[in-house]
């Protein structure tokens, strides 16, 4: 069975020292946005490159593949083609199998540049559907030719479709949206026309939430056991009112262009809002008038200042704590009193984010579990900071470790010298022929333009080349950079061991220095992602049958796992280590969590 890697996968170190003598070929298949106009399923694709792996005498346990499912071929940076390069100098496979160089990528320079970084690793790449031989200059010329079509392809049908929608919306119409409940989406008309039975599901939605005063989540539940059919499948979310009551275009108006796509220097994509001034606006039906939308985003509001449980701000990790059932924000929010003080606990967004089953109302939380004690969470990762700041010893041992087993940058800067030296001899190479065309050794314009086209091809893809080993020296740059900030920092904060009035929000700040994500799971088991991700992790075990420390390393995703047992919360003798480590602390009082 074929090795298949989607999505954000990765291979284990284990797994990886496994594969680098077992491997022969990667097979790289990639659908992107527009998939279904090209035609490429990414099945297809992996059949066909199988079969000319087997033509080339390698089988299907020799090949790993990889899928990048709705990525655009112009952007430089998609997780799964860095993740093949990522193998291929780790010694996994000699060969990158396409099935078409527009696989590769649509532009014609992140062809080359690809290319460039897979030949100076020492490896090649085959296409099923392209035949190439790097060794023939024609077959060099048709490549180019073919990445120059493609590039081309792509800008103009970006073009047309942009000026089309434009028109469109010159013209009162809307070019193609998604669904607005309350609203059929004409596409004779291409425009928006009443929906009778939701237009008045929609006015009793209000009406509920301003002469009623019901919630969000109450109208979700009402709609539910009135078994109204909800806009997606058989659940009403409270999350699902809100953005409807948010929307403006129940007040007649539709409006287009409220954000736009902006590339960035690295080739990557990015939303971002328009102001209101260049919005479109497109006449729709009218439900309400703008007095009654205004009272509804006020109503709104209201109920969002009262509403109970709202995430509060003494807390340790706000913003980078995560739910390990379901991955979602964790936040502080949900209090109990007891006889003697106020508890707070760290609750998953997802718990607060109910659905009810249409026809039962039924609740159902999109995610269920327990919560966790902020005071108990926060006194841990506090002090696995704090023990970093005092014995720092470890900590930078390991990391320059790591560095000195990781970093290439002595081979970076080779490849960049040479590469350097390459670019002065080309480009003195282009002015000899000038002054060859001057002395009437080179005959016509004509032969001298060919000549000097050729070398200014050879000149960009070096300096294309030398951008990308750039990038990759100042990524090394900015790890230096980082761990000489941290010990700087280091020197600092050594007060802080001793303050124990120090507050909250200070605690923040130096918490972040450190670490990246913290993921409270519901195995008592907690996750600390730090930010210099080429630490070299391992797995112990403590000799203390309640504690262990499972420190595992993923290609990307270094992690440290603290484990403790809810049952020996905060004893007498207050926290203590695990030998050598300063990740597991143990606890004593069972209701740490609830």
């Amino acid at each position: 069975m074929l090795r298949t890697l989607t999505g954000s996968e990765k291979f284990t170190k284990t797994e990886l020292e496994a594969l680098v003598a077992k491997i022969k070929a990667l097979i790289y298949a990639r659908v992107s946005t527009d998939g279904q106009v090209e035609n490429y399923s990414i099945e297809s694709q992996v059949e066909r490159c199988m079969d000319l792996a087997k033509q080339k005498g390698i089988n299907e346990d020799e090949v790993v593949v990889l899928v990048e499912d709705g990525e655009s071929g112009d952007n430089p940076n998609r997780p799964m083609i860095n993740y093949v390069l990522f193998l291929l100098e780790y010694g996994i496979g000699d060969h990158v199998i396409f099935l078409h160089p527009n696989r590769m990528s649509r532009f014609l320079h992140l062809q080359t540049q690809l290319s460039n970084r897979i030949w100076g690793l020492g490896k090649d790449f085959w296409f099923v559907e392209f035949d190439f031989d790097k060794s023939s200059p024609e077959s060099m010329l048709n490549f180019n030719i073919q990445g120059s079509i493609a590039e081309y392809n792509k800008a103009k049908i970006l073009a047309d479709t942009k000026r089309g929608r434009i028109t469109k919306v010159k013209n009162g119409q809307i070019p193609g949206l998604n669904r607005i409940y309350g609203y059929t989406y004409d596409t004779e008309l291409d425009t928006l026309v009443e929906n009778p039975v939701e237009k008045e599901i929609y006015l009793k939605m209000v009406d509920m939430l301003l002469h009623k005063d019901y919630s969000c989540s109450r109208i979700a539940e009402e709609l539910s056991l009135r078994n109204v059919p909800a806009p997606k499948k058989d659940r009403w979310y409270q999350v699902t009112i809100s953005r409807i009551f948010k929307n403006e275009t129940y007040t007649g108006n539709y409006y287009f262009g409220k954000t736009k796509v902006i590339h960035n220097a690295d080739g990557t994509k990015k939303q971002v809002p328009q102001p209101r001034e260049e919005w479109r606006r497109i006449s729709v039906p009218v439900y309400i008038d703008m007095e009654t939308y205004y009272r509804i985003q006020k109503r709104l509001d209201e109920l969002n200042k009262n509403k109970p449980g709202r995430p509060t701000e003494d807390y340790l990790l706000q913003g980078i704590c995560r739910c390990g059932r379901c991955g979602a924000a964790v936040s502080s929010g949900v209090t109990t009193k007891t006889k003697n003080r106020l508890l707070k606990y760290y609750v998953c967004q997802h718990k607060t984010k109910k659905s009810y089953e249409v026809g039962t109302g039924e609740s159902n939380p999109i995610c269920k579990g327990r919560n966790w004690r902020v005071d108990y969470v926060d006194k841990i990762v506090w002090e696995y900071v704090k023990n970093i700041i005092s014995e720092p010893t470890e900590f930078f041992e390991r990391i320059i470790k790591q560095q000195s087993e990781n970093s290439n940058s002595d081979e970076l800067l080779k490849q960049k010298k040479k590469l350097e030296k390459s670019l002065q001899e080309k480009e003195a190479s282009r002015e000899r022929y000038t002054e060859m065309y001057a002395a009437g050794i080179i005959k016509s314009m004509k032969d001298l333009e060919d000549k000097v086209s050729a070398v200014d091809e050879q000149i960009k893809d070096i300096k294309e080349e030398l951008h990308t080993i750039d990038q990759s020296l100042s990524t090394v740059l900015n790890k230096k950079n980082h761990i000489e900030l941290v010990q700087k920092s280091l020197r600092s904060f050594k007060y802080l061991i001793d303050n124990d009035h120090i507050d909250t929000e200070t605690k923040r700040k130096v918490t972040r220095l450190f670490i990246k994500k913290v993921i409270l799971n519901e195995d008592n088991k907690i996750n600390i992602y730090l930010h210099l991700g080429f630490i070299d992790n391992h797995e112990k075990e403590s000799d203390n049958q309640h504690i262990s420390t499972n420190n595992c390393q993923g290609h990307g995703r270094p992690k440290k796992s603290i484990y403790f047992d809810p049952r020996r919360v905060f004893g007498r003798n207050g926290l203590f280590f695990t030998d050598q480590s300063w990740s597991s602390f143990s606890f004593s009082n069972p209701t740490g969590f609830s």
